[in-house]
């Protein structure tokens, strides 16, 4: 049995993590964790660049979307009827959220 050749790994045999923890469990060890002294804002790295929108403005945004798509053409009658009963609901629902406050 010692004269059949090795047996190669394939591609993705070798993508797959080589085993290497030891025969100390690294799970049983305490470690001590200094206490995050940042809040979960400052932890950012990048600054919000704007001011977050208000549910109207996501709802004017998306009725622009799918207004641009209704334009473009490229809708058969049966999506057309569909994208607009989706703009009349958006329209409603942004009525009534700015008759609210």
């Amino acid at each position: 049995m010692s004269d059949l050749p090795a047996m190669e790994l394939s591609h993705a045999d070798r993508r797959l993590p080589a085993e290497r923890r030891t025969t100390a469990d690294r799970r049983r060890i305490v470690s001590v964790v200094v206490e995050e002294r940042r809040s979960g804002v400052e932890r950012r790295a990048q600054p919000e660049r704007r001011a977050p929108e208000s549910a109207g403005e996501h709802i004017r945004n998306a009725l622009q979307l799918l207004t641009n798509v209704a334009e473009s053409g490229t809708l058969d009658e049966e999506s057309l009827r569909d994208l607009d009963a989706a703009m009349f609901r958006l329209r409603f629902a942004l009525d009534r959220l700015e008759a609210r406050g």
